[in-house]
């Protein structure tokens, strides 16, 4: 979510007629990239803590954006984006680019709660897309947002915190104060992918809007986002969401590949090989 405003939600979306779709991690790799030079390596083990051959919970993924921060108490952060060779090794396939974090910096995400500036640290699956502007090629569920499509994220309605609205229907519970207008935020989600934090589970449609049989955890937020920074210049930390440059995230969204299972591991470098 970008900086200020209201707690956010996280949810993934379709139109109606592709409802369930979204909920998959999509995407595609860039033609032509460069892979870049090694990660550098440190004295102690010869590659470092945020290389993902340290890191402790990628499971079967082969794809890894790594979002590395001086401190818990860090706005800024460092991304970096690996490959997975067919033998088992690792390339770094995006170098390293700065980016924003919350304002308040990092926290664990079992303890992050809602309206308080975090990022959300640990291992999170990606997708789908989103944005204000026009598909950028990817591969991932991508949807052009506008004027119907909101993000509830209303504690007094559980079933549709973190779930993407196409409409605001007569019956729906959730207030528009309580959520986002995503087709509002212009430059931030010209272009964006959702971050599987705080998700709910079993989504479908009843009584004209989306609702899930497992509900996100109200306490915790949501909303959390790969999205375009601010502006160009003289950025400033986000509500949650890692904010980059727009060349970067259009990189990550030509790359990123959903037979590889991509991930995001977010965490103070200190402690990222534990996320």
């Amino acid at each position: 979510m970008p900086f200020p405003q209201s707690p956010a939600a996280l949810a993934p979306r379709r139109r109606a007629a592709t409802a369930l779709a979204l909920a998959s991690v999509v995407a595609t790799l860039i033609a032509g990239l460069p892979a870049a030079a090694p990660a550098t390596a440190t004295a102690a083990t010869g590659l470092p803590s945020y290389h993902p051959s340290r890191l402790s919970h990628l499971g079967d993924a082969r794809q890894v954006v790594v979002v590395t921060a001086p401190s818990w108490s860090s706005g800024r952060g460092t991304l970096r984006a690996y490959q997975q060779r067919a033998g088992g090794s690792w390339d770094r396939v995006l170098d390293a680019d700065q980016v924003w974090l919350g304002a308040n910096g990092l926290v664990a995400a079992g303890d992050r709660r809602q309206s308080t500036l975090t990022t959300p640290a640990g291992t999170f699956g990606l997708g789908p897309a989103f944005g204000t502007g026009v598909d950028p090629g990817t591969r991932l569920p991508y949807e052009a947002v506008d004027r119907r499509d909101w993000w509830p994220y209303d504690p007094r309605d559980p079933a549709t915190y973190n779930v993407w609205q196409q409409r605001r229907s007569a019956a729906s519970d959730w207030r528009t104060s309580w959520a986002e207008d995503l087709s509002s935020f212009g430059r931030q989600y010209h272009h964006a992918v959702v971050v599987g934090f705080n998700l709910p589970h079993g989504v479908h449609w009843a009584g004209g809007e989306r609702v899930a049989d497992r509900p996100a955890d109200t306490r915790r937020g949501g909303g959390i986002f790969l999205h375009v920074q601010a502006r160009a210049l003289a950025e400033r930390p986000t509500a949650g969401c890692v904010a980059m440059p727009t060349a970067r995230m259009v990189a990550l969204l030509g790359w990123l590949d959903p037979a590889s299972r991509p991930v995001v591991v977010i965490g103070p470098r200190s402690s990222i090989d534990r996320m």
